[in-house]
């Protein structure tokens, strides 16, 4: 079977994050894996009054993509760890894989109503999906939805919870480490950029240790946005590798 990982990295500042942080642990996961890396640095289409998160709905229409059984999108701003697993070994095939958003699960129908969207089952955080040329319906009926603030999510989880295709990962193929934190931290100092970033600066020991957790738990570690976490991700697995 053969399986493309796929990306976007548009823009000089996209494409320079991606290379510094994230590039050569996907090179490592994808050899090991058997997939094929497939960076894209263009849009596919141009979408007026949308972002580009909405270009991820128009992967299978791609000519390069067809030749591939499974494509796997996975967002830029994630670091893949060395030890994790191959994302479609517990796939059933024709089944669409994502990440269930942690941070919804209990409040699907309030979730969809701030969007003026019907109650779903599921909320997909949509960063990390596993896709197979059937979805292409799944995907172009999505695209229709209006902009919102949290881009195609919310559109692109109901049509994945209405098709039924639908298959729930392991929550470590897509940890958000902004969500994942606030396990440990306060929501004021996670979500206050600057109490964030000060509590960085001074290198806030339960801030550290959250961060280590949260790398030491999880193989996909997303940013979600946040650019700076990048670099604390990177720095954090660098610096839990030369304890071992």
């Amino acid at each position: 079977m053969r399986t493309a990982l796929v990306t976007f990295a548009i823009g000089e500042r996209y494409e320079k994050l991606f290379a510094t942080h994230c590039k050569l642990g996907w090179e490592s996961y994808t050899k090991r894996c058997g997939y094929e890396l497939v960076i894209l640095d263009k849009p596919i289409r141009a979408l007026d009054g949308k972002s580009l998160a909405w270009q991820k709905l128009f992967l299978l229409d791609l000519p390069i993509l067809q030749c591939y059984d499974r494509v796997v999108f996975v967002d830029s701003d994630i670091v893949i760890r060395e030890n994790a697993l191959p994302i479609l070994n517990d796939l059933p095939s024709g089944r669409l894989g994502f990440v269930r958003a942690p941070e919804c699960r209990g409040n699907e129908v309030s979730w969809y109503q701030s969007f003026s969207l019907s109650p779903a089952a599921i909320i997909a955080q949509t960063g990390v999906l596993c896709l197979e040329q059937k979805h292409r319906q799944i995907l172009q009926l999505a695209s229709h939805y209006p902009e919102s603030g949290m881009y195609e999510m919310p559109a692109l989880s109901r049509e994945i919870a209405e098709s039924g295709c639908g298959h729930p990962l392991d929550d470590r193929f897509n940890a958000v480490v902004g969500t994942l934190l606030l396990r440990d931290l306060p929501s004021w100092m996670v979500d206050h950029k600057i109490i964030k970033e000060f509590a960085w600066q001074l290198r806030y020991p339960p801030m550290i240790r959250a961060l280590e957790r949260i790398c030491r738990e999880n193989w996909f570690l997303h940013a979600a946005g946040a650019k700076r976490d990048l670099d604390r991700v990177t720095h954090t697995l660098a610096r839990l590798q030369r304890r071992l």
